[in-house]
């Protein structure tokens, strides 16, 4: 039972230095980082959780760095088939009637010509609302300071 306890804590300290990732310099130095990726033509290297260090291409080995996996091809092969183009929202709108030479055009939705606060309120209600109210009252004040 011990053995398997000891097998444990060793294999659970042994799993974070497993996945670290090892920047290698050209000048000779390494680093012992948690991720290291490229980005907008620079080197980036996540060394600890709160440093972030970038380096340009031409101070890392990158063949050391970044070594090619065996599938790459795999991947280049799945990004060379075209995929079907997701629609744009003109071409889900509702098409209009077809103008005589086969094209269809985009409906739009209609605006209304003046807006909602200055139309005048509705006969059948019986209070006017709490906004028009306001306005109307102050632009009496207005008329009266005058």
């Amino acid at each position: 039972m011990r053995m398997v306890i000891t097998g444990l804590v060793l294999l659970g300290l042994a799993t974070p230095s497993l996945a670290a990732k090892v920047v290698y310099l050209k000048d000779g130095g390494a680093i012992n980082a948690k991720s290291a990726w490229r980005s907008q033509g620079k080197v980036q290297v996540l060394i600890n959780r709160d440093t972030l260090a970038t380096f340009l291409p031409s101070e890392v080995d990158m063949k050391r760095t970044f070594p090619r996996r065996r599938h790459a091809a795999d991947r280049h092969l799945h990004a060379a088939i075209p995929q079907k183009a997701a629609a744009t929202p003109a071409e889900t709108a509702a098409p209009q009637k077809a103008s005589g030479k086969g094209i269809s055009l985009p409906c739009l939705p209609s605006v209304p010509k003046q807006r909602p606060e200055m139309s005048p309120p509705s006969p059948g209600g019986k209070e006017e609302g709490t906004i028009r109210k306001q306005k109307r009252e102050m632009q009496e004040r207005l008329n009266e300071n005058n």
